[in-house]
């Protein structure tokens, strides 16, 4: 095995000029560096073309201090594909393939392409600004697949655009007179669109895109390139790039940020993969026998506590931060990290923007060789506190445990729940109040909680209710969606919906020939590959589930409109935020308050109405059970509808 230690002493190399990159005044030249400290020879081939036989020429690499292998062409290499040869041992093993960090590719992601990124700012680039967040807690972010966006006929997407990024940037698209996709966005209210992974991935051949293919896209093979198929030219290098630019910029000119979804904790291909043949045994975590570490579950982990990973990783964001102004990221297992690297990753994003949402899940995929304490996971979370990760105690709080899809949860009548949910309201933060379930209480600021009930992983939120609620009426099932929003949306941390949830999304799944229907398996839980019957939103059913819609609306609004519902530091929860005397513990009344306002909110999962006390003064219904305002003055005794969330401001 390889002394990692020695080569990171010996060999890290912190400049930043790794890849392709065109240089001089007139950018008449091209210079190309990789690092492989203990190759013995390196080589970079250039082609016409991102396939094929068509070789231009194969060139010798000068070694250079560091293990720093370079080549300087005196021409702008601007259009041309490129790999590398990595030979070690004297010539015994040779290994072809991209460079680890090319910024474009031809299709299927096997060459890289050296490109002019200048060239690939649409028209008005410069211009639009990014939106500004400077408290994660004012986001209300909805997470979205490039595909399922707009796949659908029912999006009213243009044909050649539909499932693609030109499917985020065309307005006045409807379906059954409703506003879909980005109409929808702002008709919605949100703030950011999360994006299922953007980069590169293996298992979706983009030669065919005009075929059914589908992947979430946790399956990465190029971590600074575009995935092709949501190009409308896979072929063109630069189309994607410019596409994809297209899409920030219409979402930022709407007001919107963008999130990436990012997935550096493994590489889809382990021995195979483009890390492994540039300098075998070092990018990924290895066990001490000399296999490869699976914390992923996905055949290998990569090794962000070497510090060339390390500086990958960071060097990565940094480019997609700067020449794609996105507005933050997401990080798949994150928990596979060291904390150490997440901590310098957030040090490098605040030098660029300090305002850049960073958030990931706080869990692996599978044992990892580094030790717990080392490793980014959500119960060592005031070692990097300020990293957002997912609360996955909310969320199995409000709908029942995620992985037995008949557990009940709070909003459809599990009493069991309670004290875990209350700690989440507060932001999973310490609470004079509260003093159970202290496993939920883990956040170091609210800003680090994600609140969540509903992702692309597991049951829709409407599935798992269909299942694990199906002795209720569907008019029952839809007040508990409700009742779930408005704790997901009115609770202290950061909101997080998936797209659809607002119109009760659904993934139906094609059973196998001979299979018999049952509760479970009418609905998939695990679409990462599933067909776009299963994945596409179906935007018909807005107008079928409108109601919905509007109380979700109705909801982020009212989010939006007090500071009260967005505190930000655990101080000011403590301050701000108090749980009233309801009566029943299952009960939830609470008040926020500050010297200019004051609301009290009651969530009621109970089949029959709950009365209880306003505080001093006169109020008015802010938010009923159905989403409304109603201006009649209301105090003392008041009454929550069944199974459902209402909201009160002091006039």
């Amino acid at each position: 095995m390889l002394n990692v230690q020695q080569i990171d002493r010996d060999y890290s190399y912190d400049g930043n000029d790794l890849g392709a990159v065109i240089v001089g005044e007139d950018k008449d030249r091209t210079v190309f560096k990789t690092w492989s400290p203990l190759a013995t020879g390196v080589y970079l081939n250039l082609y016409l073309d991102g396939t094929g036989d068509n070789r231009i020429e194969t060139l010798p690499m000068e070694r250079t201090d560091r293990g720093v292998w370079y080549v300087e062409l005196f021409r702008s290499c601007d259009g041309e594909f490129y790999t590398y040869t990595y030979e070690f041992d004297h010539g015994r093993v040779r290994n072809e393939t991209i460079d680890i960090y090319a910024k474009a590719c031809g299709v299927n992601g096997d060459r890289g392409a050296v490109v002019d990124l200048d060239t690939t700012d649409p028209c008005g680039w410069d211009d639009v600004p990014r939106p500004v967040c400077k408290n994660a807690c004012d986001a209300v972010v909805y997470e979205c697949h490039v595909r399922d966006f707009s796949a659908d006929p029912s999006s009213g997407v243009a044909t050649g655009y539909r499932g693609k990024f030109k499917g985020f940037c065309q307005s006045r698209t409807r379906c059954g007179g409703e506003e879909t996709c980005l109409d929808h966005l702002k008709e919605l209210g949100i703030t950011h669109v999360h994006l299922l992974p953007v980069e590169d991935y293996a298992t979706v051949d983009e030669s065919r895109s005009h075929k059914q293919q589908y992947n979430w896209g946790y399956d990465p093979k190029n971590y600074n390139c575009l995935e092709g198929s949501y190009s409308t030219d896979p072929e063109d290098p630069k189309c994607r790039i410019r596409e994809f630019k297209e899409l920030v910029m219409t979402l930022h000119k709407n007001g919107i940020g963008v999130i990436m979804d990012v997935v550096y904790n493994h590489t889809y291909f382990t021995e195979e993969s483009s890390f492994e043949k540039a300098f075998p045994g070092y990018y990924h975590r290895m066990r001490s026998d000399g296999s490869f570490s699976n914390g992923s579950g996905c055949g290998n982990e990569t090794a962000s506590d070497h510090l060339m990973m390390r500086k990958f990783i960071i060097d990565s964001l940094k480019f997609w931060a700067e020449e794609y102004k996105v507005d933050g990221f997401r990080f798949d297992l994150m928990a596979l990290h060291d904390i150490e690297t997440v901590n310098l990753i957030r040090d490098e994003l605040d030098k660029f923007d300090p305002y850049l949402l960073m958030y990931g899940e706080g869990w692996t995929g599978g044992e990892s060789p580094l030790s717990s304490d080392r490793l980014a996971y959500k119960w060592n979370s005031y070692a990097f506190g300020r990293v957002g990760l997912f609360n996955d105690n909310i969320r199995d709080a409000i709908k029942g445990g995620t992985f037995n899809q008949y557990d009940m949860g709070f909003v459809s009548g599990n009493k069991n729940t309670v004290s875990i949910l209350r700690r989440g309201i507060a932001g999973s933060v310490k609470h004079p109040q509260l003093n159970d379930a202290p496993e939920a209480c883990w956040a170091y600021e609210p800003t680090q909680a994600i609140n969540y009930c509903e992702a692309h992983d597991n049951n829709t939120l409407w599935d798992k209710l269909k299942i694990s609620a199906k002795n209720y009426s569907e008019q029952e099932q839809i007040k508990m969606d409700r009742l779930a929003a408005a704790i997901v949306l009115l609770s202290q941390g950061m909101p997080f919906i998936q797209l659809g949830q607002d119109f009760l999304r659904s993934k139906p799944r094609i059973l196998a020939e001979g299979e018999e229907p049952n509760d479970i398996n009418i609905y998939c839980h695990d679409s990462y590959n599933a067909p776009d019957f299963t994945n596409s939103i179906k935007w018909h059913r807005k107008k079928e589930y409108k109601e919905v819609f509007e109380h979700y609306k109705a909801l982020i609004r009212l989010r939006k409109s007090s500071r009260l519902f967005r505190l930000s530091t655990k101080e000011e929860v403590a301050a701000h935020l108090q749980f009233m005397d309801s009566g029943d513990w299952n009960f939830i009344v609470y008040k926020l308050e500050d010297d200019k306002e004051c609301y009290v909110v009651a969530l009621n999962p109970f089949t029959e109405c709950r009365w209880f006390n306003l505080p001093w003064g006169k109020f008015y219904r802010r938010l009923d059970e159905n989403g409304r305002i109603n201006e009649d003055i209301c105090e003392g005794s008041v009454c929550c509808e069944p199974i459902s969330a209402v909201v009160f401001k002091r006039i």
